[in-house]
């Protein structure tokens, strides 16, 4: 992740630590020293660092250690943390120790005169307050952000919807939903019940749904409220946003009371289009049909782009949209459409993984081709000629695999056919297959009698089969194992020929 927030060495040891967590029988010393391509000294260095601040970040309940058996390093819990629970509060553990986060959450919660007074109030060198500036400096940038330290009510000026986005993504990134000081904040600020009774799925928002809601509803009021910086939005993107407002709730009624209604009017739609486009699953299917129907019986060009690409990605790749696929794929096509067409910020920089395709699917040549056809479609788009040449990559990315992902929407679910052979005991055969059909969809499941015809065969013997079937060798009926490495081996094929098979 690019604006990671985090300084180089603490970096490391924070990848050292997830590749660490993430490793079932734990890492060795020289893997790790390839892995990341470290001298001896320095892994050693880091790994030595590792163990005594992973003890500090969770009060002695976590520890690093090094098997004394297998000489493995893993992670040993007197506590049953999950995964992400320990990946999150290490995460923010070295965040807080940058201090290029430091400068920002105080630049967000006060302001100040200078960079001698900033340097004072933090007990830091003016230096380096100097040097971590500068480096804020150059996130901003993409956003359109600039840092002032005139006599304004805001010490980040510039694109005020680039502030808010690099506001979010930056405190979404760092805090999630595990932990956030909200002690600069009035306590009515802090809570969203308007927001979540709006949307269909309030009853079973989780955790994290309700931690970006929280952000957002911060960062709004704060800068509209306290620092008297308000959206400015053309008519055309007012237009192109409208139909995501669905219902005549009440919404950020402290924003209604103060501002004159077209202020008002624009925070409240530009907010109900964002959080659509930041929150996964806020609406159920019913209400972003009502969304998709709306823009479809529209005469805006954002419909007409949307309805043009889908048109031309389902004749290329022989789509046949089932009624789901087609509200879902549009629903989320319509939203960074929008986003292109209107705010076109490269924001790629926030995923942890970045958006390369190789960390989400197996991209061999078959995909290779998926993707060079994709990349093709969207150039020959309107709009594509549109897009800021400094956030393409960014916007490329994101949009290719919107596609790719609508497409799977829509695809159309193989199924692999399995023969069961099992001379030992006869009634296991008939036995497996039950346990083959209790997982799995049925109709995903085709049984046959002939080893030559099917993608898989799972038989206690040797048996003669073509080249490009699998066979799983089950000898042993009584070992727990073989039956999950059964169900592994099903699952691989499933995920060859179903997931990219695309």
């Amino acid at each position: 992740m690019r604006n990671s927030f985090m300084g180089k060495k603490e970096r490391m040891k924070f990848e050292l630590f997830k590749s660490i967590v993430f490793s079932k029988n734990g890492l060795s010393f020289n893997e790790l020293m390839k892995k990341y391509d470290l001298a001896k000294s320095t892994l050693s260095r880091y790994i030595n660092d590792l163990a005594q601040e992973v003890g500090e970040i969770f009060g002695g309940k976590v520890h690093l250690i090094q098997n004394n058996q297998t000489g493995m390093y893993q992670i040993e819990s007197t506590k049953p943390y999950s995964i992400g629970y320990l990946i999150d509060y290490t995460h923010l553990f070295y965040v807080k120790k940058s201090g290029v986060f430091f400068i920002l959450d105080a630049l967000l919660k006060n302001h100040y005169s200078s960079i001698e007074a900033m340097a004072l109030d933090l007990h830091m060198s003016s230096s380096s307050v100097y040097k971590q500036v500068r480096e804020l400096k150059q996130m901003l940038v993409p956003f359109g952000g600039k840092i002032s330290f005139e006599q304004l009510a805001s010490p980040l000026t510039g694109n005020e919807l680039g502030i808010r986005l690099f506001a979010f993504y930056s405190y979404w990134s760092v805090f999630k939903s595990i932990e956030f000081d909200n002690k600069n904040y009035p306590e009515s600020w802090w809570k969203i019940n308007e927001i979540e009774e709006y949307f269909d799925h309030t009853a079973t928002l989780s955790e994290s749904q309700r931690a970006k809601l929280r952000f957002i509803q911060l960062i709004t009021l704060k800068r509209v409220l306290w620092q008297k910086n308000y959206i400015e939005i053309s008519k055309d993107f007012l237009a192109d946003i409208a139909y995501f407002d669905t219902k005549e709730s009440a919404l950020l009624t402290s924003l209604k009371q103060r501002l004159p209604k077209e202020v008002y009017c624009k925070e409240r739609a530009l907010l109900l289009y964002a959080t659509r486009g930041l929150i996964y699953n806020l609406d159920s299917l019913e209400t972003k049909k009502e969304i998709v129907q709306n823009y479809q019986q529209s005469s805006l060009s954002i419909a007409a782009y949307t309805t043009t690409l889908m048109a031309e990605v389902q004749k290329e790749f022989d789509l046949e949209y089932t009624e789901e696929g087609y509200i879902n794929f549009y629903f989320y096509l319509v939203i960074l459409l929008i986003y292109i067409k209107h705010i076109n910020i490269d924001i790629s920089g926030y995923y942890k993984n970045g958006l390369s395709f190789h960390s989400i699917i197996d991209y061999d040549e078959a995909n290779v081709e998926v993707f060079k056809k994709i990349t093709k479609i969207i150039e020959q788009q309107e709009f594509y000629s549109k897009i800021n040449k400094k956030s393409l990559k960014g916007v490329m990315s994101i949009l290719s695999l919107t596609i790719y992902s609508g497409m799977y929407l829509n695809k159309k679910v193989g199924n692999m056919s399995i023969c069961v052979i099992f001379n030992n005991n006869l009634i296991l055969a008939d036995g497996i297959k039950k346990i083959i059909t209790d997982v799995y969809n049925r109709d995903r499941i085709i049984f046959t009698n002939d080893p030559m015809f099917a993608d898989l065969v799972i038989s206690d013997s040797y048996e003669a089969v073509n080249p490009e079937t699998e066979h799983f060798y089950f000898d042993e009926q009584l070992n727990p194992e073989q039956w999950g490495k059964m169900i592994d081996k099903i699952n691989q094929i499933f995920y060859k020929t179903i997931f990219l098979g695309l």
